[in-house]
């Protein structure tokens, strides 16, 4: 919840809705000359806070490098693609009259629904919870909303990890053993195949061949499941960096960020001048 709401606010003080904070600074008086000067104080302050909060989204963005599904390495990665239901999902949104919608917001509720992202080189689920979701405000019969479409490109910025199998040689000797282990349950069948003396009884060498031939199992079944699509899923980090979501193309939102930041910097510094000067 805290990070959704960090979110919004993110997204107010890149806004020009934040302008409206000035607009009824500027029509405060206060009770006394002191009151408007505190106020104006914690403004200019603010100010301050936002624009390096901005400034830190905006070095994030611009150092971490873009990726694609098929090379990408574990961890904290930039993602861009075409989004989409899961396959065989009944379409979603907030509204039959309104198209369907992979995520959306608006002020009464939001979609905590994952959907996928297809980056033409491989296909990773989205789970949107806890992410700041940048997307345009739609508005329908008077009710604003934010809306996030199939086949619309995203940005994803966040922990990608891959959902797949890899054995290590040591579990691969426990496979191997556990298979010699089932053949040897059905002892005639086990003898049948591995006695080449037919003596009654397994020796040394023949174990050692029946240990191979279950590696030879083993490892064509390992093949088999390294050759099946990864699951890849993007989510939050668990180290306090943002999980960023946008339908907004990311050089247009260092644009947009860049421009909130100069205007909270001039802010700081303007109010910061006014409150001295009072």
């Amino acid at each position: 919840m805290f990070v959704r709401l960090k979110g919004k606010l993110i997204s107010f003080i890149s806004s020009y809705a934040y302008l409206l904070v000035f607009v009824v600074l500027f029509f405060y008086s206060g009770e006394t000359r002191t009151d408007k000067a505190l106020v104006m104080a914690i403004v200019s302050v603010l100010s301050l806070i936002w624009s390096v909060i901005l400034y830190r989204r905006i070095r994030l963005i611009e150092d971490t490098g873009s990726t694609k599904l098929n090379t990408a390495a574990q961890g904290y990665a930039e993602l861009e693609g075409k989004v989409a239901f899961y396959e065989g999902e009944v379409p979603r949104g907030l509204h039959l009259e309104l198209p369907p919608m992979v995520w959306y917001r608006d002020f009464l509720k939001e979609s905590g629904s994952g959907f996928i992202l297809d980056d033409g080189f491989g296909r990773c689920t989205i789970d949107p919870h806890e992410a700041e979701v940048i997307s345009p405000i739609y508005n329908y019969n008077d009710r604003f909303y934010n809306a996030i479409y199939p086949g619309e490109t995203i940005y994803a910025l966040g922990n990608l990890e891959t959902l797949k199998k890899h054995y290590t040689e040591y579990e691969r000797e426990g496979l191997i053993r556990s298979k010699v282990v089932e053949w040897k349950k059905d002892q005639s069948n086990f003898l049948d195949y591995f006695d080449k003396n037919v003596d009654g009884k397994i020796d040394e060498e023949e174990f050692e061949f029946a240990k191979e031939a279950a590696a030879r199992i083993v490892d064509g079944e390992m093949e088999q499941r390294y050759q099946e699509p990864a699951t890849h899923v993007v989510s939050t980090p668990n180290d306090g960096r943002p999980f960023i979501l946008s339908s907004v193309h990311p050089d247009k939102l260092i644009e947009r960020y860049q421009r909130a930041m100069r205007v909270h910097l001039f802010a700081w510094a303007y109010l910061s001048i006014l409150v001295l000067a009072m």
